[in-house]
């Protein structure tokens, strides 16, 4: 860890110091660089006195007990204190002033249980492990450490502020103790750096002293002279010290006797002795127990070197691992066993792993960038469980390290027992960190792997239990390169019970803190049956994040079952698990490239094989290839995310890219295969899965395939078809309007004729609410005499005051026009669908121009039929309203009115020619028919209308001044109405506002929008003679998905579209169709009530 910061700090240093000059005096430099290394070693060596504290607290909070408290030479409290396991320990707590605690650790009871705390800057809050559960003190001991950038971290993350940012360790001693009391009733009492104490019975039934002489010393001793016995006195204290009885229970690499008359152990020494121990163990009758660890070394044998150079030192190390003895002489100065250089494995054909169950390595070991090479090993399944360079890890770290070259491997033969774990790094780790290592040693396993008997194989870790593999950052990543294979096996278990094989972990326990992250296998990956998968064969619990498959994963590899077709069920395999089993399993920000290929046609996907937790914002780019197989109502196959989902919620914000195929087909080629979609996401229970919260590859012209299901030729020139999509699901409707042909018109209506025209829904709009839905629409025109055949819902609109977001021309009758500052507002609203009495069509851009000439002077009206008629406006000064604005637009709901100012000054006016005011047909000569002044006194009602060759201006401000001077009664006067489509002004016969125009003349101008809705839209062909309108069904899982904008434009191309633009959508979206004597609505509209009232509708109409 320092070698990595001081070298960059080097470097640095370096180069500000000026370049290569002859006179440059580097030994400020170097001074700098020896108290950065100091710096960091201290801090390493106060991440140990924290952790030898937790476990402290830790021990005595699960029943265990002080021994003594005594003071060391430099004035620091020393604990000695015994687990359940009556082994004795001991602890050092600095008492300094200078003590410094940040973070400061403590407790805190919560529902009876005492759990661990932080605090930072102030802040309190509970300790969390990777998961995000409080961590209780009687539970999991959780590692401080520093970070090789001087941050402090918890189980291998950073502990961060309220702030969210990481916590710097202090140059001052750190201390999660800074107090030590005894109270009335003799029992220990530590305060801790947050003030909360916590309080430990003392063990006074007895305890022990060693001496050599008269010189008392704890737990360790060098000896002199080894070939010499050496006498040790001891001297028994306590209550209870005439009962207790003492016996020697173990000793390492020496004899101990004991002489109890003389109060003497003495001690002889085999050669040649480097280093060994014994164990005392004094109890009495009742059941007090107190066991005492002696440990000597002979002051002649101080190595050459302290860490692992040589074969022979790994292989020594291994050794005093796993015979429990001292392996002091392969640590560097900051506790950790680390590698000197690489280490060549060659001509080593057998080898046992470092740490046995009885023996576990917990220490902490660092390769130091180095790596372990040639490593050619044998193995029989039937003398050991465990297999790699490691067998055991508990609470232990491996970081910095490569295992293996090219072509190096393991294979293990034999019959293998339940729970058997072989690895390239560690067959088991629990509570454990792994860190920046990486494996290029393939394992095969070519023994017996009977019925029912588990066996995990993995290139990282074979078992893993509340243990972090890589980290936060990809520095800490681990990485598998070798190949993870298996031959034939019996056991055709697919589930915990069954053959586990994975590129990184192959069983992630049920425990909690278990984390991989920035994790990547590159290794093949095979076994015929069981779980398989590129980062883990079995996930039980935890968090999977930003890691990556980029290897082959199979299953029945070797043939065993060729040929068999009813084998399917043998095994669940994925890119990333083959089984992940419970909702606290997470997987996120990981990629599956490999390809993942079953023989068999079993459950297989992409991301896992069965998946029961959540996946979420990862992509798939690997090929999933599989025969499907359907076995009543179970599926078996491949799915680009999973091969079983068990709720559609679990995957979200995921890409599917990559190929999904059968087996027989593409097993050759796997990348010919069709391209990843929506109905191959998932085999078994496809509707386990949210085509709208995950996406798939859109630009891909397989993307927009479907099956043309109905054709309808409801004209000459007016066709309707039913389309269902192939890849996903959605419905799609789609009138085709020839032009070309003179019957056909497109003409429009307001609901009940009349705007505004309010419902009071407070915008909550459900199925039918007052105002006609498009079905009535239809059938009330058809009644009046208009050959309506089909129609649709249109314009965008405000449902509860009823009025239309933008124009809407009706037979040429500017019928609803919003006021002047709500059309510069409505920027999105811009566009609108219009269809020219010449017979063009567009989907451009409108602006409005309303006109009253008076005496040969113009003024502006600002609206037509708009709501700011209700309270009038001091602004915009003259606003228009016709026979369409309506007092009481409902009879039957009298509490909803269209009120009229009753302060402003308005002119009423009639059309000589007996006909209405229509937009680009010039003007209009009318005459004053009444006048209404509530200017100074306030009108009883402003005057309605009825006539549709009628009009209204109200007027206020200056223009109601000068109007009121030059209008009476009888007077003549102009009005016109322009509306500029594209600068095209010619006479319009139907208009209505869309929102935004994603295809201008061929060219895509959608833009990716949040969700997929269901939408109406048009579509226009570069002559202007055809006209699509297309209604898209959606909001109803697995039968249609609605749409997205740049999706509208693919469709619309396919129908050979020019220019699209688009109508109101969601629960407004409705195709109506009058067929065989009557109509109906052919789509689903999504809102739950069923058909919407709307504000208004466009209509396809045949001339009479």
């Amino acid at each position: 860890m320092k070698r990595t910061l001081i070298t960059s700090l080097l470097a640095s240093a370096l180069l500000f110091g000026g370049g290569c000059s002859d006179d440059f005096d580097d030994s400020a430099l170097w001074k700098g660089v020896d108290e950065i290394y100091n710096q960091l070693t201290e801090l390493e060596k106060q991440a140990d006195q924290l952790n030898d504290q937790i476990r402290l607290l830790s021990s005595i909070v699960n029943g265990g007990a002080i021994t003594s408290i005594t003071q060391d030479a430099e004035g620091n409290d020393v604990i000695r204190f015994k687990g359940t396991d009556n082994i004795e320990h001991s602890v050092t707590v600095a008492t300094k002033d200078d003590v410094s605690s940040a973070p400061i650790l403590g407790t805190k009871e919560e529902n009876g249980v005492l759990y661990w705390t932080t605090t930072v800057d102030g802040n309190t809050d509970f300790l969390k492990d990777t998961d995000g559960s409080k961590i209780p003190v009687a539970g999991r001991t959780p590692e401080m450490a520093v970070d090789k950038e001087g941050y402090w971290t918890l189980n291998g993350r950073r502990l961060t502020d309220a702030s969210g940012n990481p916590v710097k360790a202090e140059g001052k001693q750190t201390s999660l103790i800074t107090g030590i009391s005894r109270d009335d009733n003799g029992n220990a009492i530590f305060t801790l750096g947050d003030g909360s104490t916590v309080s430990a019975p003392i063990f006074d039934a007895f305890n022990i002293v060693f001496k050599i002489g008269d010189t008392a010393f704890d737990d360790e001793y060098t000896v002199e002279d080894v070939a010499q016995p050496l006498t040790i006195g001891y001297e028994i204290t306590g209550e209870k010290a005439d009962e207790a009885i003492l016996k020697i229970v173990r000793c390492e690499q020496l004899a101990a006797v004991v002489d109890t008359s003389a109060e003497t152990v003495v001690v002889t020494f085999e050669a040649p002795f480097e280093e060994g121990c014994f164990a005392l163990m004094l109890c009495d009758l009742q059941e007090n127990v107190l066991i005492r660890m002696v440990r000597l070394a002979s002051a002649s044998a101080k190595p050459e070197y302290y860490g692992i150079k040589t074969a022979d030192d790994l292989r020594e190390f291994a050794r005093a691992v796993n015979t429990g003895r001292n392996y002091d002489r392969y640590r560097d100065e900051t506790g950790d066993v680390v590698l000197l250089d690489d280490v060549d494995m060659n001509g080593i054909t057998e080898w046992t792993a470092i740490g046995t169950t009885e023996h576990p390595f917990s220490g902490k070991f660092n390769g130091k960038g180095h790596t372990i090479r040639n490593i050619a090993w044998t193995a029989d399944a039937a003398k050991s469980t465990a297999h790699g360079l490691f067998g055991v890890l508990n609470q232990a770290s491996v970081r910095n390290l490569t295992v293996g070259g090219s072509g190096d491997r393991i294979i293990v033969r034999g019959t293998a027992a339940a729970g058997t774990a072989i690895a390239g790094v560690a067959a088991f780790a629990t509570e454990s960190v792994i860190e920046n290592v990486a494996n290029n040693v393939s394992i095969s396993f070519e023994g017996e792997d009977p019925a029912d008997t588990p066996v995990m194989l993995a290139g990282i870790v074979g078992q893993m239990s509340g243990t972090t593999l890589g980290g936060q950052s990809a520095e800490a990543g681990c990485t598998n390169n070798g190949d993870i294979t298996s031959g034939a096996i019996a056991n055709t278990g697919n589930g915990g019970k069954g053959m586990q094989v994975a590129g990184i972990c192959a069983y992630i326990k049920n425990t909690d803190g278990n984390f991989m992250g920035h994790c990547t296998n590159n290794g093949r990956v095979n076994a015929p049956s069981g779980r398989g998968g590129g980062l883990a064969g079995t996930f039980e619990k935890g968090t999977i994040a930003n890691s990556t498959n980029a290897g082959l994963v199979e299953d029945d590899a070797v043939g065993q079952y060729a040929g068999q077709k009813d084998k399917y069920g043998i095994k669940r395999m994925g890119g990333l698990v083959g089984g992940s089993t419970s909702a606290e399993c997470i997987i996120e920000n990981c990629t599956n490239s490999g390809n993942v290929i079953s023989h068999l046609g079993c459950r297989t996907g992409g991301f896992a094989g069965h998946n029961a937790g959540t996946i979420r914002t990862c992509k798939n780019t690997g090929a999933i290839i599989g025969n499907v197989t359907v076995a009543g109502s179970d599926y078996h196959g491949p799915g680009w995310a999973c091969g079983y989902n068990k709720s559609a919620s679990l995957i979200s914000d995921c890409i599917g890219h990559g190929f999904v195929g059968d087996y027989d087909t593409y097993k050759d080629s796997p990348t010919t295969a069709p391209a990843a979609m929506h109905t191959s996401a998932v085999c078994h229970k496809r509707s386990n899965y949210d085509t709208e919260e995950n996406t798939v590859d859109w630009t891909l012209p397989s993307y927009y395939d479907w099956e043309l299901k109905q054709t309808v030729a409801l004209h000459p020139g007016v066709k309707y078809t039913y389309y269902e999509f192939t890849n996903l699901p959605r419905k799609m409707h789609v009138l085709e309007l020839d032009l070309t042909n003179d019957a056909v018109e497109i003409s429009t209506s307001m609901a009940d004729d009349l705007v505004p025209n309010p419902n009071g829904n407070n915008n909550s709009n459900n199925g039918k609410n007052i105002r006609e839905t498009l079905s009535e629409n239809c059938n009330r025109k058809r009644a009046e005499g208009q050959n309506i055949i089909a129609g649709i819902n249109s314009g965008f609109f405000n449902s509860h005051d009823g009025f239309p977001r933008g124009l809407h021309i009706e037979e040429g009758r500017p019928d609803f026009v919003n006021n002047k500052s709500v059309r510069t507002s409505l920027t999105n609203h811009a566009n609108a669908f219009t269809f020219f009495k010449d017979r063009t069509v567009s989907c451009g851009k409108k602006t409005f121009s309303g006109k009253i000439e008076v005496g040969g002077t113009e003024y502006e009206y600002h609206s037509i039929n708009d709501t700011i008629l209700r309270s009038g406006s001091t602004l915009q000064e003259a606003n228009l309203y016709t026979a369409r604005y309506k007092k009481i637009p409902h009879p039957d709901a009298p509490s909803l009115t269209n009120t009229l100012s009753k302060k402003a000054l308005y002119v009423v006016a009639k059309n000589k020619s007996g006909n209405p005011v229509t937009v680009n047909d010039g003007w209009f000569e009318a005459t004053v028919t009444q006048i209404a002044d509530g200017r100074s006194t306030e009108l009883a009602e402003a005057p309605y209308l009825t006539a549709l060759d009628e009009w209204a201006v109200q007027l206020t401000g200056a223009t109601a001044e000068t109007l009121a001077g030059k209008l009476s009664v009888g007077s003549t006067l102009r009005i016109r109405a322009d509306v500029t489509v594209n600068g095209i002004s010619t006479p319009i016969l139907t208009q209505n506002s869309t929102m935004y125009q994603f295809m201008v003349d061929g060219e895509d101008k959608s833009f990716d929008t949040d969700k997929y809705d269901p939408m109406t839209y048009v579509g226009i062909d570069k002559a202007g003679t055809k006209v699509c309108f297309f209604v898209i069904d959606g909001r109803q899982d697995w039968i249609s998905m609605g749409v997205k904008f740049y999706e509208m434009v693919r469709i619309a191309q396919k129908f050979d579209c020019w220019n699209v633009t688009r109508f109101d959508g969601g629960g407004s979206t409705a195709m109506w169709l009058y067929t065989d004597g009557a109509g109906k609505v052919v789509n689903q509209p999504s809102d739950a009530k069923g058909e919407r009232s709307c504000m208004n509708y466009l209509h396809v109409r045949i001339k009479q």
